[in-house]
């Protein structure tokens, strides 16, 4: 019988077989998977690049952040970043939009907050009852504060966990053909073999366009950049 997957995600392992399929090394003798995991981990850092640059949301994710008026200031917090508390969410690396809503009033909806985009510091309000406004500077989001409780909705581009083990998810769907392609170009840019490296990073590069396209095929919607096919990605050969 066979085996019926429980995701539609493949596994690290997938692209790792692959490269070395590509490597003219099925059995491993010389690209074992220690050797080859960090190319596919820079290969999967630049593949998450590309979808971002290209908007495309599989990137996305939302997470709800409470804020309590400090006792001493009645005030919440002025800041969410790495180090404050709570926290940015680990995963974060760049929010997106916000929305704001009193903390207590969980029937109420959430409201859209304004981006502070004037390239110089918050403006200096007055705190009241909600935040209202949001910048984002120097790795932070930046906030006037508010006198009552309220629960940040933060919508933001992450950074997927990086691969340790070939059983690891790989969490961009179909993504075994690119990101076996550009660890293979790495491979043989490391043992000298730039013409094969060209070779298969132009193929990473086509794949890569072709994945991009089935995902931003659904939100024609959303403007694109020019086709992936008219640069290179940036493996110095």
């Amino acid at each position: 019988m066979p085996v019926v997957p429980t995701t539609a995600y493949s596994q690290a392992e997938d692209a790792l077989t692959l490269a070395r399929a590509l490597m003219n090394d099925s059995s491993g003798a010389v690209f074992t998977d220690a050797l080859l995991m960090p190319l596919l981990n820079s290969a999967y850092r630049g593949l998450q690049r590309e979808l971002a640059e290209n908007g495309v949301s599989v990137l996305g994710e939302q997470q709800d952040i409470d804020l309590e008026p400090n006792p001493t200031s009645g005030v919440t917090n002025a800041e969410i970043s790495d180090t404050s508390s709570p926290q940015l969410p680990a995963d974060c690396l760049m929010p997106q939009m916000l929305w704001e809503r009193a903390t207590a009033n969980t029937a109420d909806t959430f409201v859209p907050m304004e981006k502070f985009t004037s390239g110089g510091g918050m403006l200096n309000l007055q705190p009241s009852t909600y935040l209202r406004l949001w910048e984002w500077r120097e790795d932070k989001i930046n906030l006037v504060g508010a006198t009552q409780a309220i629960t940040v909705r933060v919508r933001y581009e992450k950074v997927l966990p990086a691969l340790t083990l070939g059983t690891d998810p790989v969490q961009i769907r179909a993504a075994t053909d690119p990101l076996a392609f550009a660890t293979a170009a790495l491979a043989a840019r490391s043992r000298g073999a730039r013409a094969l490296a060209r070779d298969l990073l132009g193929t990473a590069q086509m794949a890569t366009e072709d994945l991009i396209q089935r995902y931003v095929r659904p939100e024609q919607v959303k403007g694109r950049r020019k086709p992936y096919s008219y640069h290179l990605r940036v493996i110095y050969l």
